[in-house]
């Protein structure tokens, strides 16, 4: 079955993606099929267990049709009711089912919190007003027309800017104990802005390894499931970061209590044991995240039992749980979550179908492992050819990263939604 549904998505996608003049494709995406050729593909909701149904707020036969189920949407997209009423407008007309809509950034909120300070980019609060709230203007307009508004929270990234923030409630000030440390003891704020470009990290990270970090990020999931009609928790930056951390204290304490063993000293352990020590040492960061995970489902579980929580997780599954500490499958399968959007942001075609592939033959089709195409790095008829290669291999749900880069450009969406849909589907809002 395996080779069956490649060699499908090999043989007829060419065939099926026209040539448009803002598309032109590289040559590594001009092979692969479109599910209507596919004889493993089948209807959406034969697809959809009980348990996938349970992320739709329409019943099943309402669902939205479109090419695309949902969009990721950046916070920067939401700073003004403006800004919200135009989302809504494009998701309705691109017919999606659901938004994961960013509302936790870096250690701030775009939503009204008592737990996390202001993000310093929403825009100021005139005298004697109430300040505006993205979520809590988002979340009755995407419902009333029968959309679906997930939480999107970044859990240990929590700062990238050059400068510190002003706040002095955010955690980086706060709470400077729980910043991850590098194998030098640097904490990750020691950083500047062109170093963490060259060792291609994004920002500062928070140790999943502190009680009090897990505790935090707990608590921001169970205060947005609490104060607002949310469908769903998505946790993002639910890893460690690219360069290799874990050196603050608490997390060498634990280490050592448990094997006997400072990481910092490695290099003082006998060659015969080194690689049982390196192996218990990246067990031991794997299991450091995974806690934050299980509090995080524990917390919501409390105040909205049945809340779905989701993540967005690294295709990649030797960097995700060899360097990242993201044993997402494991999660997956452990029932810490529901459903995980993979970031399959390779710009080939054929990278990004190997993967959906081997997934697929790993944990199935059934929805609760939505491939997450790019938009924001490759040309127009490329994110076709990976979407309709995705759905040729039998997966009933994708999403788009995203909103933000879709709309960028006037011509992106109804380029992209020409080479999904039929000549008659309705006009884009633009």
């Amino acid at each position: 079955m395996r080779a069956i549904r490649f060699a499908a998505a090999l043989v007829t996608l060419a065939a099926l993606l026209p040539a448009h003049p803002l598309a032109a494709a590289p040559a590594d995406s001009t092979a692969y099929a479109d599910p209507a050729h596919d004889a493993a593909a089948e209807p959406v909701d034969t697809l959809l267990t009980p348990t996938d149904r349970a992320f739709v707020r329409l019943p099943p036969d309402s669902l939205a049709d479109g090419p695309i189920d949902y969009l990721w949407v950046v916070r920067t997209s939401m700073l003004s009711a403006r800004d919200i009423d135009r989302l809504v407008e494009r998701a309705q007309a691109a017919r999606v089912r659901g938004l994961l809509v960013q509302v936790v950034g870096r250690g701030d909120a775009y939503y009204a919190s008592t737990h996390l300070p202001r993000a310093e980019a929403l825009p100021p609060t005139p005298a004697g007003t109430t300040p505006f709230d993205p979520l809590g203007y988002l979340l009755p307009r995407a419902h009333a027309v029968g959309l679906e508004v997930h939480a999107w929270v970044n859990a240990c990234l929590v700062w990238s800017s050059p400068k510190p923030p002003r706040d002095r409630r955010h955690v980086i000030h706060r709470h400077p104990e729980w910043i991850s440390c590098m194998a030098d003891s640097r904490p990750m704020t020691r950083l500047t802005s062109r170093q963490r470009a060259r060792l291609g990290v994004e920002g500062v990270f928070v140790s999943p390894a502190h009680p009090g970090v897990r505790a935090w990020i707990a608590e921001t999931a169970s205060e947005i499931a609490s104060n607002y009609d949310v469908d769903g928790i998505h946790l993002d930056y639910i890893r460690l970061p690219a360069v290799a951390v874990g050196y603050e204290s608490t997390s060498r304490a634990a280490f050592a209590t448990e094997t006997g063993i400072d990481p910092l000293r490695f290099d003082r352990v006998p060659a015969a044991r080194r690689a049982a020590a390196d192996s218990a040492w990246h067990a031991f960061l794997s299991r450091q995240v995974t806690a934050v995970v299980r509090q995080v489902r524990d917390s919501i579980e409390r105040v909205r039992p049945g809340l779905p929580l989701t993540a967005a997780v690294l295709a990649d599954t030797i960097t995700a749980e060899r360097h990242r500490a993201q044993p997402w499958r494991a999660w997956l399968r452990e029932g810490l979550l529901d459903r995980v959007f993979l970031m399959t942001y390779a710009p080939r075609v054929q990278t990004v179908l190997e993967q959906l592939l081997a997934f697929g033959s790993d944990l199935g089709y059934t929805g609760r492992v939505v491939p997450g195409i790019a938009v924001y790095n490759t040309t127009v008829s490329t994110a076709a050819a990976k979407i309709k290669g995705a759905r040729a291999l039998g997966y009933p749900v994708l999403a788009l990263y995203s909103y933000d880069a879709l709309y960028r450009r006037r011509e992106t969406w109804p380029a992209l939604r020409g080479l999904l849909e039929p000549a008659t589907a309705p006009p884009a809002v633009r």
